[in-house]
């Protein structure tokens, strides 16, 4: 099936493990600050948490973050027509028809997504 974006790739950010907070709240909104930006859409398993992340006077400019819980580390996912410039609408789309979900309630699955942050 041809999906509306292409293939996706997860890319792994950074590994947060030194900045672990005392909550999820803490954690997300201290990943939010490192760019100066809004979650307009926040979903959130024990295991992982998926954001939307946009410039807050920009409704075009959202990118999809995976936060994986268990090894503390954050993803980003990339789509080959569609990186970071997602409007709430087309994230709600993209996320049923990329059955995102799976990657919240089981982070590791994006690691047979991961590409190279140089590629």
């Amino acid at each position: 099936m041809q999906r509306s974006l292409g293939k996706m790739s997860a890319y792994k950010m950074f590994n947060w493990r030194d900045r672990a907070a005392s909550n999820i709240q803490q954690t997300v909104s201290a990943f939010l600050e490192i760019g100066e930006a809004i979650a307009t859409r926040w979903i959130q398993t024990p295991k992982g948490v998926l954001l939307l992340q946009m410039a807050p006077e920009d409704t075009a400019s959202g990118a999809i973050y995976v936060f994986d819980r268990q090894r503390d580390d954050w993803y980003m996912l990339s789509f080959e027509d569609c990186e970071d410039q997602f409007t709430s609408e087309q994230f709600d789309r993209v996320f049923s028809e990329y059955k995102l979900f799976s990657y919240v309630e089981q982070p590791g699955l994006l690691l047979s997504q991961l590409q190279s942050a140089n590629a």
